[in-house]
């Protein structure tokens, strides 16, 4: 076996340009799947942070209310008890948030927008409120009430600025409306897609008073955990929990509060009904990018599997013409058939793992060295949730593209290789 890795190092050396062609090629082609790997495995980290930090908790237990069957509003009427419920529920290292959410209209002078509606407890949530990105005030002022902040992109519709007063309407669970006069307290920097449909943030009390609930009422309780927790496990012992409790909890469903809305509202029923997902539901809306991000990347791969199997495959079948003679030779001397395969097949598994390890190793540190410092324009920072280039590497993409690569190099040596065993040493040594 050292023998024939020797020759096969030694083969790759003698004829240095085409291996260093065919390293080249391969390690590209690596080192652009890892990279691609790379851009989905960050865009979606950026997108579960930017959907935890607005729309959702790891864990959601929301509510639909119904006064009659004809209206609908998206809150918990006796969160007291589902609290008493859920807080038992929350595992080690993870906490529990109230939040409210709906929809409103935000007007100022002639200018008008709608939006999706977050309320928050500035002052529980001071660690995440932090972590908000603004271009003018602050979030932590929404600890008043009949405060409001905007997203960047609602801001510049409305053409308003810190200070200014605006108004919220809305519809009531009734079906008359209501509107709240607020003071613009701060300027939110775009949270890629989320940065029009979430750009009204409140505090609970004001959202409370806009929609005209009760103030003990929530429109979602939020379990968020710092760790890899299961969710999907969490939130069934959740709903199973809540149903067993006495609630009606709806059954589980890959759609975001707000789709569920309207054929909700087309049942008859009244009262109230518990709801329970987790984030990857609540921002299933979003699920196109990082489903686009992942196609790609099998399309890179594919591209780079076949690039390996016809490069390497031409090259062998030339390698095994020009070698012909030095075949017959070593036949003559007493080289077994299965020698000779194993000969060109270690020339391409070892030019594949080479180039492809290398390739990905480069690809791992250019995007730990870009991470975060590539300015995005604003219509791509939008899909990929984030100001700068999103690249997390991570050691299973080197390992898929080493493995891919290498057995698309083993399986384009084979027809080669077994050309190459077929010859019989006079016809291979009469060969000019």
């Amino acid at each position: 076996m050292l023998s024939l890795l020797r020759i096969a190092l030694r083969n790759l050396f003698v004829d240095r340009e085409r291996a260093l062609l065919l390293f080249l090629v391969i390690a590209s082609g690596s080192a652009v799947l890892v990279g691609v790997m790379s851009l989905k495995t960050g865009v979606a980290a950026a997108q579960r942070e930017a959907a935890r930090t607005l729309l959702s908790g790891d864990v959601n237990v929301g509510g639909y209310f119904k006064v009659h069957p004809d209206t609908l509003a998206p809150v918990l009427g006796d969160t007291p008890r589902v609290r008493s419920v859920v807080e038992p529920l929350v595992p080690a290292g993870c906490g529990l948030r109230e939040r409210g959410r709906g929809y409103a209209t935000v007007a100022a002078g002639r200018h008008r927008v709608r939006s999706f509606l977050v309320g928050l407890d500035a002052g529980h949530e001071r660690e995440l409120v932090q972590r908000m990105a603004t271009r003018e005030g602050s979030v932590a002022a929404l600890e008043r009430t009949h405060t409001v902040a905007l997203s960047a992109p609602l801001a510049r519709q409305l053409q308003v600025k810190v200070g200014d007063v605006t108004t919220l309407y809305t519809q009531l669970v009734g079906g008359k409306n209501n509107a709240l006069d607020v003071e613009v307290a701060a300027i939110t920097e775009p949270v890629g897609l989320l940065g029009e449909s979430s750009g009204i943030l409140v505090s609970n009390a004001t959202l409370r008073e806009l929609h005209g609930y009760r103030p003990e009422s929530a429109s979602v309780l939020q379990l968020t955990c710092a760790g890899d927790t299961d969710v999907d496990a969490l939130a069934g012992t959740v709903r199973e929990t809540l149903r067993t409790s006495g609630f009606t909890v709806l059954p589980a469903s890959h759609e975001a509060y707000g789709d569920k809305m309207a054929p909700l509202l087309r049942e008859g029923w009244a009262g109230q009904r518990v709801d329970v997902s987790t984030w990857q539901d609540e921002s299933s809306f979003l699920s196109f990018v990082t489903d686009g991000l992942g196609a790609l990347a099998v399309l890179v791969g594919v591209i780079v599997f076949v690039v390996v199997v016809l490069g390497l495959f031409v090259s062998l079948n030339v390698s095994v013409r020009e070698r012909t003679r030095e075949i017959g030779t070593l036949r003559a001397m007493g080289m077994h058939r299965r020698s000779v395969v194993g000969m060109f097949v270690l020339e391409g598994l070892l030019l594949g793992v080479l180039a492809s390890a290398s390739g990905a190793a480069v690809s791992a540190l250019l995007c730990v060295g870009l991470r975060g410092s590539v300015p995005l324009p604003e219509a791509i920072s939008n899909f990929f949730f984030s100001g700068t280039l999103p690249l997390q590497p991570e050691l299973p993409h080197a390992v898929v593209a080493v493995v891919l690569v290498t057995v698309g190099a083993v399986l384009a040596s084979i027809i080669p290789a077994a050309r190459a065993a077929s010859l019989s040493p006079r016809s291979a040594m009469e060969f000019l």
